[in-house]
């Protein structure tokens, strides 16, 4: 196949996602910190593919190399699996890459409920360097089949209470039997615990908030995270003068700034600068490592912010005993990046106990759209489903927490059916596919008992 023939199949897929910050070692490429193991060329995200024959397509630019092997391994994972394989492997020559202008195929047949990667090292000496790569694959897993699978997840896991005479299977749990789980639409003005949904974009209590943080119109459930935090703390009477509140996960948040202009006391967290989690997520201008970085003066003066705000290097899975008595707490779609499920769920527990009796937490995280059962359940992101987040509640009531109702309203407009595949481009970005699976934010709201 002649080069200029060569065409781009379809989106491309950043090839140093997999370690955002870690170095190529083809110079020029890659983050800006040593690779995490000899040779690391790059290293894609795993990627659903359409069912059927598939193709990934590699292009160097500006490649020049008169040694060493570059070691091509295409990885499948499955819905089923925590481990990935091997399914193909290539060894390509640089040198002999060169000469086809930096440009290889690998084909596969790609199957239902598996997602793909492809990794490349180095082996060898060599002299080779780029200016630059892209990779990109023929077909993307089929958008109508995630929103079928979310149709049928409408019925089957996110289903109103189970009525009398139910099978067994689907008889109604705990929650659903002490009135814990109701039907009634998610509103940003009323929160309970719920799910982004297109709905509450268009609420006056959603464009009040937009306006007070400054916020661009932008249909993107990041945003409805934050809006739905303030929401919250604000209905439940936390955003007052001489309140205390402690942030995790905080990152370039702008909620620790506006918490201190309404006079509340801030302690704002985020990951040890020298973790290597954290290193990843400063690459995505997502990590706090300054009081500085989270200085917003046209929502809080400095002199008001650096009075009440401080900052604390804090692991969230070894959270200081000395963070304790606050009134509030919150966290934005943190506590699933923190290696397992049940690593989350111990933290949000662990939170609760660090407000004082009557004191508010707010979390938000993903939530399995289309599984109760298999889901990512341990790596760098994890998928909560129902049964976690009702394990969770339960747990918390024992303790004598009190937790928010929780309603699993999905919406019904279109959008709400609309699933953003990789790379998340669309406009409309609300319910989004990680994997095999749809995911999108759940918000929870507990008081300390």
């Amino acid at each position: 196949m002649q080069q200029d023939a060569i065409a781009a199949p379809h989106p491309r897929i950043d090839p140093f996602a997999y370690w955002p910050q870690a170095r190529s070692a083809l110079p020029g490429l890659g983050g800006e910190r040593d690779p995490p193991r000899p040779g690391y060329a790059f290293h894609t995200l795993y990627i659903a593919a359409g069912a059927g024959p598939n193709r990934f397509t590699i292009a160097f630019d500006g490649l020049s190399a008169t040694s060493g092997v570059l070691d091509l391994r295409l990885q499948e994972l499955h819905e089923t699996e925590r481990s990935s394989r091997v399914l193909r492997r290539i060894r390509a020559p640089l040198r002999a890459l060169k000469a086809q202008a930096g440009w290889l195929e690998v084909a596969f047949t790609a199957e239902a409920g598996a997602s793909y990667a492809l990794h490349g090292r180095l082996s060898g000496a060599h002299d080779a360097r780029a200016d630059g790569l892209t990779v990109s694959l023929d077909s993307w897993a089929d958008g109508v089949r995630q929103t079928a699978r979310l149709q049928d997840a409408r019925s089957r896991i996110f289903a109103p209470p189970s009525r009398v005479g139910a099978p067994f299977w689907a008889r109604s749990g705990p929650l659903e039997r002490a009135g814990m789980i109701i039907r009634r639409p998610a509103t940003i003005a009323e929160p309970i615990s719920q799910m982004c949904t297109a709905a509450q974009f268009d609420e006056p209590a959603y464009a009040a908030w937009r306006e007070r943080m400054r916020f661009p119109l932008h249909n993107h459930r990041k945003q409805w995270e934050f809006v739905y935090i303030l929401q919250a703390l604000e209905r439940h009477g936390a955003l007052r003068p001489g309140s205390r509140g402690l942030g995790f996960g905080v990152g370039a948040e702008s909620l620790p700034a506006f918490f201190a202009s309404l006079g509340c006391e801030i302690v704002a967290t985020d990951l040890p600068e020298t973790d290597q989690e954290a290193a990843s997520w400063r690459g995505t201008g997502q990590h706090a490592d300054t009081l500085a970085g989270l200085s917003r003066p046209d929502l809080c003066t400095e002199d008001d912010f650096f009075r009440r705000v401080s900052f604390r290097a804090v692991d969230m899975t070894h959270i200081p005993p000395d963070l304790t008595g606050f009134d509030f707490c919150w966290s934005a779609c943190a506590y699933e990046h923190l290696g397992s499920i049940a690593a989350g769920l111990r933290f949000v527990k662990e939170s609760i106990r660090r407000l004082r009796p009557g004191g508010i937490a707010v979390h938000t995280s993903e939530l399995n759209l289309t599984s109760n059962t298999r889901t990512v359940d341990r790596g760098p992101t994890v998928l909560f489903r129902r049964k976690d987040m009702e394990r969770l509640a339960l747990d918390l009531i024992r303790e004598g927490h009190e937790v928010a109702p929780i309603t699993y309203d999905m919406g019904d407009r279109p959008v709400d059916e609309h699933v953003d595949l990789p790379p998340y481009l669309d406009a409309e970005h609300l319910k989004v596919a990680l994997r095999q699976y749809v995911t999108t934010s759940f918000g929870i709201i507990v008081r300390r008992g």
